[in-house]
């Protein structure tokens, strides 16, 4: 969620104002297949539902059956261009229709994708393409003249959309295994230059598969991306429901960063599953919700909850954790109503196949009820950070209390 490890108290311990509390140690384990990758989840919706609603915005909607085709034939068209497994593509596009596809897209090369936000400075989108060492960079009208580079060739999908309508619509082998690059996520740099963390396919397949158990994702739920493209949260928001067969729903900027109109446009759309950032959350958690709403779950995160939700909310709210340096999430918990205001809430126990330990000095456990360095392992740590391989051998370590070779914390 974009977060960074901190100093956290064991739940065991009563917690003050100041902690957040959490419920060390490992998380279920659970066995997933591995073989089976993202762009084969949505691909197989495509060929059971293929006139499904699959992404809704203020562009035409996609179904699935449209999505699959229209990512296959960019796909051939960036191969064209050079993308491939391990060579990184960037997309640089507003939250729409567009970026689902052209992140499928980029998949479906065998590529890792890079989302950046078109709002960014000029000098921190040039800073990342070089960075990043990007084969590709995806855009769309006046923006591909703003973010020109002669290091990384430019595909506007506007003034390219002849030639892409001429790509095949079949599927075009990936290349790319488990461990393949997924995608890569810039973190903020607000005290030093950004650095890119590298996720690979197995672990956002871990995230896929605990988020559709977790929260009983069906074809029938209505989700939303709300997060903004370089956020890890919007890589949480797309691959779940895609691969469920479910239908994303993308509300513009005027009702994304307004709790009333959120909440309006929450209603109106009969959104099931959204994900609010923490702060936008406890906005709409002190809103008039009707009984009736067909929201089920809010799910939260990127900052500290301090509200735990008022009773007789129409939904359930659940708060979670996790460093840009795992896939996404590391720890969830549901919020109960009414909690006591002399602790903030839990950020929840471990996800499947993920384990959370809190370390003092020398990275011995702290006893319980203390407050320690919150350490994380499991299937969703990054490889690692994106050409800087000090800076990962310095944070992701061998972690001394696995007895699986080459485990990492």
């Amino acid at each position: 969620m974009g977060q960074q490890p901190g100093t956290y108290t064991s739940a065991h311990s009563q917690g003050s104002r100041q902690d957040v509390q959490i419920t060390d140690g490992p998380g279920a384990t659970r066995a997933f297949d591995d073989q089976i990758l993202i762009t084969d989840l949505v691909a197989a919706k495509a060929l059971a539902t293929p006139h499904t609603l699959a992404v809704a915005g203020e562009q035409e909607p996609l179904t699935y059956g449209e999505l699959e085709r229209r990512a296959n034939r960019l796909a051939h068209y960036l191969i064209s261009r050079g993308a491939g497994p391990e060579r990184p593509a960037i997309i640089c596009l507003p939250r729409s229709p567009n970026l689902v596809l052209s992140a499928l897209a980029i998949l479906k090369t065998g590529a890792a994708y890079v989302p950046l936000d078109p709002r960014w400075p000029p000098d921190r989108l040039k800073f990342v393409t070089r960075d990043s060492g990007a084969a590709l960079l995806i855009t769309q009208g006046t923006m591909a003249a703003d973010i020109a580079s002669d290091q990384c060739p430019v595909v506007d999908l506007q003034a390219g959309a002849e030639a892409i309508a001429r790509s095949p619509g079949s599927p075009h082998p990936t290349g790319a295994v488990a461990q393949s690059l997924a995608y890569i996520i810039y973190t903020s740099g607000s005290t030093d230059e950004p650095k890119g963390v590298e996720i690979t396919h197995r672990s956002v397949l871990n995230l896929i598969h605990w988020h559709r158990l977790t929260f009983r994702v069906t074809p029938a739920d209505r989700a939303t991306l709300v997060a903004s493209p370089e956020f890890d949260a919007s890589v949480w928001e797309l691959w779940p429901y895609l691969a469920a067969g479910a239908s994303l729903h993308v509300p513009d900027d005027s009702h994304r960063n307004d709790a009333e109109r959120l909440r309006d446009w929450l209603i109106s759309q009969a959104i099931s599953i959204t994900f609010v950032p923490t702060p936008l959350a406890e906005l709409m958690m002190g809103l008039e919700w009707p009984v009736a709403t067909p929201l089920r779950l809010m799910l939260t995160g990127a900052d500290t909850l301090h509200h735990y939700p008022p009773a007789g909310l129409p939904f359930q709210l659940i708060n979670n954790y996790g460093p840009t340096e795992c896939a996404v999430v590391t720890t969830s918990g549901l919020v109960p109503a009414g909690g006591s205001a002399e602790s903030l809430p839990s950020i929840g126990k471990p996800i499947t196949n993920m384990r959370v330990i809190l370390l003092g000095d020398n990275l011995k456990p702290v006893p319980a009820g203390a407050k320690g360095e919150l350490c994380v392992s499991g299937e969703g740590l990054a490889r690692g950070y994106r050409n800087r391989p000090e800076l990962a051998a310095e944070k992701f370590i061998t972690n001394p209390y696995s007895a699986e070779h080459g485990a990492r914390l």
